[in-house]
């Protein structure tokens, strides 16, 4: 039925033809979507609030789906080598955006089959006919953002606008398991200390300048005149919220599986370091390495002080049951999640004999685990290859060691512990074993120190895109920037190109 006739005919039996008339005019109107669409690669991830207007055929059920090719086409240059769409959830897609996407377009109904099966094929596909059809037709419903709103969706957790849609930072969401104990101070930075305490859960948001360069957590500088953080400068600790372990655990699986299920990124810290020195590294990590999904962060009650090197093995030592438990609770939030791990120097300590614990305890929950990242860490060579590599390796997950030579606080370490060797160097003697992907980092740019070129070095982080974003193994990631080294003594491991 037209709208032409519906409406003359209205006029003369309006009850009669109500229902009808409305469907007609439906139809013609379209249908609108409020939608969270996300288009990844491995050096993007943008999500973003699309409302979508279709009129024509009925595409209800591709909806979301079809909006995310729409914005990847449309706002994001086709850029996405993999796009997903869902019903808007203020929890996934974020609510700091001042306006969302808003698009229109037009299927006709004999378009309907052959757009469904494009859509299904992914927007790597060529060619696609129907949905450039489709493309063709997409207009703006509010032109005038456009332009500004693609140049600020977030990357990676919500984009803080100013006043006039500019792009200020962004705030990375992360969630926290501790053992801490609460100081009883309410700003997030001294919320908890290096004392032992019971474990708890909560969630703190931390902000990374529009400026954020790769591999940096920017602080405020005396030398600059700064004296306290500012989140268009620094990353810093806007707020934290304490959680039920239960709501805990729906929030971080829901982001974890929404929208292309990307998965949890767990980060385990190491000696000397505060509650917000680790939740800085870890938005940094996950925002650096474009981690679409939940981002955990394990903090145990490190001192933060160079002079208590030994309380911290002992806090340490103290923590790997409820590392334990933690892993647990995370292998069994939802089917078929997958989980990377980062631990850092003292935090392998905790980490490895944690996940060895929970091996034992129950094999099956290493399955959700995919790569486990050792980096520097600060564990007797030999005690990992005779008690914890057995337990560990080859049991599922793919294990990545960074090692260097350049790394003066595991060096230190070796000289804490009567001389032997931290897993964490490299050199004549670098740990090689079966099931280790063992890669020498003594020629990356570090810092002073040179311990935590994991995250401060963009060539470490760039290779590290490739284990935890693509799972991919050294061999093929010899083409980016990794090379063999062949060693008859000690076996075959990776550096990289250059070095």
């Amino acid at each position: 039925m037209s709208i032409e006739l519906c409406v003359r005919m209205r006029r003369v039996s309006q009850a009669l033809l109500a229902l009808t008339c409305a469907a007609a005019l439906d139809a013609a109107q379209g249908a609108t979507f409020d939608l969270c669409v996300r288009g990844t690669s491995l050096d993007e991830t943008r999500t973003a609030r699309l409302h979508l207007s279709v009129a024509g055929a009925d595409v209800a059920a591709a909806a979301p789906q079809l909006g995310a090719h729409l914005a990847n086409r449309r706002f994001w240059d086709g850029r996405a080598e993999e796009v997903f769409g869902a019903t808007y959830d203020p929890d996934v897609c974020g609510e700091a955006i001042a306006a969302p996407f808003e698009l229109s377009v037009t299927v006709a109904a004999d378009e309907r089959p052959g757009l469904l099966a494009e859509l299904a094929q992914g927007p790597a596909a060529a060619p696609m006919p129907v949905f450039e059809r489709v493309l063709a037709t997409a207009t703006p419903r509010a032109a005038t953002h456009t332009k500004e709103l693609s140049d600020s969706t977030p990357e990676v957790g919500e984009a803080i606008l100013d006043a006039n849609g500019k792009l200020r930072y962004h705030v990375v969401r992360v969630y926290y398991a501790t053992n801490r104990k609460n100081t009883g101070d309410p700003s997030p930075d001294e919320h908890f200390g290096g004392d032992r305490g019971a474990l708890g859960y909560g969630v703190v948001n931390v902000a990374l300048p529009k400026s954020h360069a790769i591999g940096q957590l920017e602080a405020p500088s005396i030398l600059r005149l700064e004296f306290t953080a500012d989140p268009d400068k620094h990353v810093m600790l806007q707020s934290l919220q304490a959680m039920d372990v239960n709501a805990w655990r729906a929030e971080v699986a829901k982001h974890a599986v929404e929208l292309g299920n990307p998965g949890i990124l767990v980060f385990v810290h190491g000696y000397n370091s505060s509650f917000s020195d680790a939740a800085r590294r870890a938005a940094q990590l996950a925002f650096d390495l474009k981690f679409a999904g939940s981002t955990v962060l394990f903090s145990w009650p490190s001192r933060a002080a160079t002079l208590e090197y030994t309380a911290d093995e002992q806090s340490a030592e103290w923590s790997v049951p409820d590392m334990k438990d933690v892993l647990a609770s995370l292998a069994t939030l939802a089917p078929n999640t997958p989980i990377y791990v980062i631990a850092h120097s003292m935090g392998n300590r905790v980490f490895t004999r944690g996940f060895k614990a929970l091996l034992a305890e129950d094999p099956a929950k290493q399955a959700p685990f995919k790569q486990l990242v050792l980096a520097a860490p600060d564990i007797d060579a030999d005690v990992f290859k005779r008690e914890i590599a057995p337990s560990i390796l080859g049991k599922g997950p793919r294990v990545t060691l960074y090692a260097s030579s350049n790394d003066k606080a595991l060096a230190a370490s070796r000289g804490v512990h009567g001389g032997y060797l931290r897993l964490g160097e490299s050199g004549k003697d670098i740990v090689v074993l079966a099931g280790l992907d063992t890669v020498d980092a003594s020629g990356v740019s570090t810092e002073f120190l040179g311990h935590s070129y994991f995250g401060d070095s963009g060539t470490v982080m760039s290779d590290l895109k490739y284990v935890i974003r693509r799972s991919l193994p050294p061999e093929q990631r010899e083409r980016f920037a990794l090379e063999r080294v062949r060693n008859a003594a000690i076996g075959l491991y990776w550096r990289f190109k250059g070095t």
